[in-house]
């Protein structure tokens, strides 16, 4: 059953279910809002981006990047709770795309943890505390036999360590860097055109005269 901003607030309010920290006002008619939290990474990059309020430094998503961020707010689930991500309509204006697992798991605790990928062909800055995504909350029939085994990194507000090898390792590619691909692509595959018809056009006309030559000597003899 989907949770009402009353069974939200009385979860949370009974300490049922835990969010930390916890405002009143993302409290909207059917779901909760989070926020960009303290640490971040992006692609091909070495070091973490630490974000904190008052700090003025915020995440640098260029073109083509994927960051990896972790949510202001800290969840602990009630093993009879589970959640659904939505992504805010107005990252998807700027031209980011939110990737992430569609469920938050009964019994998850720590800062979730999502991937943001810069679709568009400017260069994009978040900063910490600024809307992320929503959840929704169901109340399901009962508690669930195998509750989320919790990760410690994710506890300590942390990017967890295989998370950061994979960006560092990672390389991506803009849609306007694609579409600047298969531009050159096509120029290439015209140029190639034209040069292949530049040689092979006279060939086969003097293969066609040779032939009519034949044929016209043939045809005196």
């Amino acid at each position: 059953m989907l949770m009402r901003d009353i069974d939200i607030k009385k979860s949370i309010d009974s300490g049922k279910l835990g969010i930390k920290p916890y405002e009143l006002n993302k409290v909207e008619s059917a779901s909760y809002d989070l926020s960009v939290g303290g640490e971040a990474m992006v692609s091909d990059k070495e070091e973490k981006i630490i974000l904190s309020e008052g700090t003025y430094r915020p995440l640098r998503l260029e073109a083509g990047d994927f960051a990896l961020v972790l949510t202001r707010e800290y969840i602990k689930m009630p093993p009879d709770i589970a959640g659904q991500i939505g992504m805010r309509s107005s990252l998807a204006r700027k031209g980011l795309i939110l990737l992430a697992g569609m469920q938050i798991d009964p019994g998850f605790e720590g800062h979730l943890r999502f991937g943001l990928y810069n679709a568009s062909p400017r260069t994009i800055f978040l900063d910490f505390g600024d809307p992320l995504c929503t959840i929704e909350l169901h109340q399901l029939t009962g508690p669930v036999k195998n509750p989320k085994k919790p990760i410690p990194e994710l506890i300590e507000g942390k990017i967890p360590k295989e998370d950061r090898d994979f960006l560092r390792a990672l390389e991506t590619t803009s849609l306007s860097g694609l579409d600047k691909s298969v531009q050159s692509l096509v120029i290439s595959v015209e140029t190639l055109t034209k040069t292949v018809n530049h040689y092979l056009v006279p060939a086969v006309t003097a293969i066609l005269i040779a032939l009519i030559v034949a044929v016209i000597q043939g045809i005196m003899k």
